[in-house]
């Protein structure tokens, strides 16, 4: 394993670049837009666009690779990637960035899709398990560090700008120059968002609620934080702890679903994500910097849980040969709730100030407790011999329909 590892070296290090600078991309541009004091709701919709593009890339973009390679799709998009970020600040306008984001969000799609390809197709059978628990470890990981870059100079000015140029390009490289053979295979299963909520209406609803209540959290944090007073330094630290949170809660919680009715465990995470939710928009600044600190860690363990429960529990109503189809339908729902996520946000946040983002949010984790605590009493639980395996998963804007893959869910079937 650690031989493979070392192998797919080049590969991840690329990944880890990539990953890196859109950790410091999304808490970039946030900061940027509040500095320039852009409304609330042009906030959101920006944000709202990049989901938007990647979305879009995930549904269409095996067609583009299809037709041009995945060699050439992934050294154009990257490209795109690093332009984008040396556009940005150009032209600090909403009718500019708009665009752009779309076209990041569609540009990243298309990177992840060929880069977690290549990586699928290179781990063994054996250990497909243990390199995607290695990238879910990296993924998160990186994406927390990006936001310690922010400290390195003034999000007001160009430098961090590139500085994601440069990191984009850095992806590209060791990606480009691997040993490895470039995928020929993208899968295109799909289920209808129909038929996957026939099989399992808690798993498209929790998928759907998650991308609702997190996309917005993730993308709109940074404003907050700055809305309550946080210096630059503050916000960088207030976002990584929230992103460590995610990784530290995803197991020990995951573990708790495999062994009770995963819904019950769903409700309580959600449940809990909206209390602290209310807490800390009702608090802000008056909570003090180390209570931020704290309820910033709790919302990003809980929050970050929640998409993968649902995902385990459509999994035990699925036959082993939809696993596939199934997380790349209910990812297409997590794309829908997120896409339109940040804007909804932004409403609140005009409305109620900058706490009204976490009672969005927490308005979202009410709604996903109570279907869920609905469909406890229209359904009997899986057994819990019969239940799939809990698996932590990357965060779900931050990788592709691909990973899947890697999956030792979808491993363990073939």
């Amino acid at each position: 394993m650690v031989r493979e590892i070392y192998a797919l070296g080049a590969l991840l290090f690329g990944m880890s670049a990539l990953l890196v600078g859109n950790g410091l991309f999304g808490t970039l541009t946030a900061l940027r837009m509040s500095m320039e004091e852009f409304d609330p709701t042009v906030i959101g919709v920006v944000v709202s666009c990049h989901m938007v593009g990647f979305v879009l890339g995930c549904l269409y973009g095996q067609r583009v690779i299809a037709s041009v390679g995945a060699i050439r799709c992934l050294t154009a998009f990257a490209a795109l990637m690093s332009i984008c970020a040396l556009l940005l600040p150009l032209y600090v306008v909403p009718y500019t960035w708009v665009p752009i984001r779309l076209c990041f969000g569609f540009s990243s799609a298309m990177v992840f899709m060929v880069a977690e390809s290549w990586l699928a197709g290179s781990a063994s059978p054996q250990n497909k398990g243990r390199v995607f628990s290695v990238y879910m470890v990296i993924n998160k990981g990186c994406f927390a560090l990006g936001q310690l870059l922010l400290q390195l100079a003034d999000p007001a000015g160009d430098r961090l700008f590139m500085l994601l140029g440069i990191l984009f390009a850095v992806c590209l490289v060791p990606i480009a120059l691997a040993r490895h053979e470039a995928p020929k295979n993208f899968g295109d299963e799909r289920m209808s968002i129909r038929d996957l909520y026939r099989a399992s209406p808690v798993g498209v609803f929790g998928a759907t609620a998650t991308g609702l209540a997190n996309s917005s959290i993730v993308g709109l944090s940074p404003v907050f934080a700055l809305g309550v007073g946080l210096d630059v330094a503050q916000v960088s630290a207030f976002m990584m702890i929230f992103m460590f949170g995610s990784l530290a809660l995803q197991i020990p919680i995951g573990r708790l679903s495999d062994m009770f009715d995963r819904r019950l465990v769903l409700a309580s995470v959600a449940s809990a994500a909206g209390v602290m939710s209310v807490v800390i928009g009702m608090t802000g600044s008056d909570a003090g910097i180390w209570s931020l600190y704290a309820l910033a860690f709790a919302i990003g363990g809980l929050s970050a849980v929640t998409y993968p429960i649902a995902m385990a529990h459509a999994s035990d109503h699925s036959a082993p040969q939809q696993m596939v189809a199934i997380m790349a339908g209910l990812l297409l729902a997590f794309g829908i709730g997120a896409s339109v996520s940040p804007f909804l946000a932004s409403l609140a946040m005009k409305e109620f100030g900058p706490g009204g983002l976490y009672f969005y949010a927490a308005a979202v984790y009410a709604a996903m407790a109570s279907f869920t605590l609905y469909r406890m009493s229209r359904r009997a639980p899986v057994p819990e011999e019969a239940q799939s395996a809990f698996v932590a998963q990357p965060q779900t804007s931050q990788s592709s329909p691909v990973v899947t893959a890697l999956d030792p869910r979808v491993a363990d079937n073939d």
